[in-house]
């Protein structure tokens, strides 16, 4: 058998075979962790038991690398976010499938941490990489749900919310606990180990409705009214 000849080829010390998709996950995650600049295609040839020159050979030079690794790993998360987001069945209206798009961003974002890790890296820097993240993945990504805030918005439904805010708030906020595993784990004494799935519709709650537009007659708005009004008397 082929797998049978592969493993008696490595266990004689020859170079170990590597489809192109795991050569481009574990780029992704080697960009990802330290930056373009800190990237080393020696050292990722040597951790994946490649020779010197085999992933210069297949993706000629690390920027091709680079583009390759975000296009293969931004391309599964897009499959994981609309595989999710057709799995479960929503009110069709703008406000039910806003708030489900973050659930589905979320749980594709604990699947794949390393791509908010890369932003992390790559948005510390004006580059042509990042222009290229955000005109081919981030923007698509983000505008549908800015504009069904903003019909929401127009309609008086929720408070109107920049693209900008929106992304932070949820790809660099919500999934923080994701992307940054280590700093998380340093609260388990405190919350005890985090479960992934409560995370992701705690802050789908909050988030949505910190998002509303409180109404004059509801109860936070009259709390709010009367906690102004105790604070007026004190002055």
């Amino acid at each position: 058998m082929a797998t049978d000849a592969v493993q008696i080829a490595e266990t004689r010390g020859r170079p170990r075979i590597r489809d192109d998709d795991d050569i481009l996950r574990a780029a992704l995650h080697a960009f990802a962790e330290h930056g373009y600049d800190g990237m080393s295609l020696r050292t990722l040839n040597a951790e994946m038991g490649l020779s010197r020159g085999t992933i210069n050979q297949r993706f000629r030079s690390k920027e091709q690398l680079w583009y390759a690794a975000v296009d293969h790993e931004f391309g599964h998360l897009t499959d994981d976010l609309n595989a999710e987001l057709q799995r479960r069945t929503v009110p069709n209206d703008d406000l039910s499938r806003f708030r489900e798009g973050i659930r589905a961003f979320l749980i594709a974002s604990v699947r794949r941490p390393e791509l908010v890790r890369l932003m992390n890296q790559e948005g510390l820097h004006s580059t042509s990489r990042l222009d290229y993240i955000m005109t081919s993945f981030t923007l698509p990504t983000l505008t549908p749900a800015w504009q069904a805030l903003n019909r929401l918005a127009d309609a008086g439904v929720i408070r109107r919310v920049p693209a900008r805010t929106l992304l932070f708030l949820i790809a660099h906020g919500a999934a923080a606990p994701f992307t940054l595993g280590p700093l998380s784990d340093r609260f388990d004494p405190v919350d005890g180990p985090l479960d992934a799935v409560d995370h992701i519709e705690l802050v789908t709650d909050i988030i949505v409705s910190g998002l509303r537009v409180t109404q004059p007659d509801s109860p936070d708005s009259s709390n709010r009214r009367s906690g102004a009004a105790r604070t007026k008397r004190r002055a």
